[in-house]
């Protein structure tokens, strides 16, 4: 990519150098930032008109009030984001639009430059955060000839839809190995390593049938749920990490438990949690917040909304890991739960859950090849989110390389 023949001092000091036959204008040169109307939801008609709130689409709507294409711009809420609606649309009036009545600008060029100027980074208003016009007017804008803009939003368009389709193939293939993970998973607890094994029926209709040696129990027979919780009359500056259910997902602790003393902490951090344990959320079962607990921590606490599982004498602890997230486990948890808005299950029908299980020597067996191919599974998932980051980096990188006038891309073909 060859850079533009001869520069100037663009005058902004934050910009530095723009080619030679560009100019630098403030915003309110370049465009108008019209308010969008107040569209109550049940005063919308069926239609096929986008409804545009700060964050994109919200409904449709049978009547547009913009030409099109146009740029939507977040003023409350999602403030300074930008969106495009390439057909009429209606903008409501948490938002700015601009179409081609109120600039003499290429729309699609705007579509690009706007983003880059960094509208979401300052609010007027301290109660609900928002954009102010007046001061986003007062922004400089890079802007080169029409002829330029035009060439411009056609090369960026080109080159992001690659980008997003690679992003795109990417986020398949990582649904791809999950899928792939999972089935490993229920695959192994629920039929073992031997597929000649003789079976059995498991005498639990929404199982099937299970190898013919293993045990079929109700979970409380072969472990404990919440055996310990902090009492009332611990001390206030006791210090503990906390786990709340949002730092849950499946078979991952997302963020790193906040320490807290016992005299500020939440009411529902209670109960203890060992090395061993498995927890699962008792509330909002359709989240799946289920893992298993590899800390060594002496003072882990987690939330009520969890019920604290400690396998007995004849269980490998990741084994039964594993069969608590396994789809007939999950499935079963959620059937069980009561509430719309809310769902939620009991401890006490948690351990009413049948399970199932070898002798230990084939738990262990059971547990080592899980963890190889989800091992390997994981890495390639890794690697992938990591592609599809960069990707990202590249494409945010590429347009402001080309709208600030790093790149030239006249001559490019497309």
């Amino acid at each position: 990519m060859k850079p533009y023949p001869e520069y100037k001092d663009s005058g902004v000091e934050w910009i530095g150098k723009i080619p030679e036959h560009w100019r630098i204008d403030r915003l309110k040169w370049a465009c108008n930032f019209i308010y969008g109307n107040s569209l109550a939801s049940l005063d919308r008609e069926e239609g096929v008109v986008p409804v545009y709130g700060s964050n994109g689409v919200t409904g449709y709507h049978d009547k547009a009030i913009t030409e099109a294409p146009c740029i939507i711009i977040g003023r409350k809420g999602s403030y300074g984001k930008v969106n495009i609606s390439m057909k009429p649309c209606f903008p409501i009036d948490t938002t700015y639009f601009v179409d081609k009545r109120y600039t003499s600008n290429e729309i699609l060029w705007l579509k690009y430059i706007l983003p880059t100027l960094g509208l979401d980074s300052f609010s007027k208003d301290t109660g609900v955060p928002g954009l102010s016009r007046e001061e986003a007017y007062s922004k400089p804008v890079i802007t080169p000839p029409l002829s330029e803009q035009k060439q411009i939003a056609k090369y960026l368009d080109h080159k992001t839809a690659q980008i997003d389709s690679l992003i795109e193939k990417k986020k398949r293939l990582i649904e791809l190995f999950r899928e792939e993970r999972t089935a490993v998973i229920n695959q192994a607890v629920t039929k073992g390593l031997d597929p000649n094994v003789p079976m059995k029926d498991s005498g639990i209709e929404w199982l099937g049938e299970i190898p013919a040696h293993w045990e079929v129990k109700r979970l409380k027979y072969e472990s404990k749920t919440n055996r310990e919780a902090l009492p009332e009359t611990t001390r206030p500056d006791y210090e503990f990490e906390y786990i709340d259910i949002g730092n849950v997902s499946l078979s991952k602790i997302n963020d790193t438990p906040k320490l807290f003393s016992f005299g500020n902490a939440p009411s529902r951090a209670r109960r203890v949690v060992k090395k061993g344990d498995t927890i699962l959320s008792t509330v909002r079962t359709y989240l799946k917040a289920i893992t298993y607990i590899d800390m060594e921590n002496e003072n882990l606490i987690a939330s009520t909304g969890f019920a604290v599982i400690t396998p007995g004498i004849n269980l490998n602890p990741k084994y039964l890991s594993y069969l608590m997230i396994s789809e007939k486990i999950i499935d079963t948890i959620c059937s069980l739960s009561t509430g719309v808005s809310y769902p939620a299950v009991n401890s006490s029908d948690v351990e009413n859950i049948p399970i199932w299980y070898p002798n230990l020597t084939e738990q262990n067996l059971i547990v080592g090849y899980i963890e190889k191919e989800t091992t390997r599974i994981d890495t390639i998932i890794s690697k992938s989110e990591k592609e599809i980051e960069l990707l990202q980096e590249y494409r945010t990188a590429l347009i402001s390389e080309v709208v600030t006038g790093k790149i030239d891309v006249r001559e490019e073909r497309i």
